[in-house]
């Protein structure tokens, strides 16, 4: 493991950093590693947007939400025919 040096944190982050620390029971360092970790994707957990599931890729959460989405897409196959003039 190494040990690095950062510069030009923003004040408000190491406030936030420090905050979370004290309510996770940890210390700061392993807040901002954590972080780090989650930032660069390299946590475990697949980086994402929240878009997965309007591209396909992510299960629906309800039948009602799949409902929705498969009369958005109907919807979007109608063609308005003053699109056309």
């Amino acid at each position: 493991m190494s040990q690095v040096t950062i510069r030009r944190v923003e004040d408000e982050w190491i406030k936030q950093a420090k905050a979370e620390a004290k309510e996770l029971g940890v210390s700061m360092n392993q807040v901002l590693v954590d972080a780090l970790a989650r930032g660069l994707g390299v946590d475990g957990k697949k980086k994402t947007n929240g878009l997965e599931k309007f591209a396909g890729c992510m299960p629906f959460e309800s039948d009602e939400e799949r409902l929705q989405w498969e009369e958005y897409m109907e919807e979007l196959k109608k063609v308005n025919p003053a699109d056309w003039k």
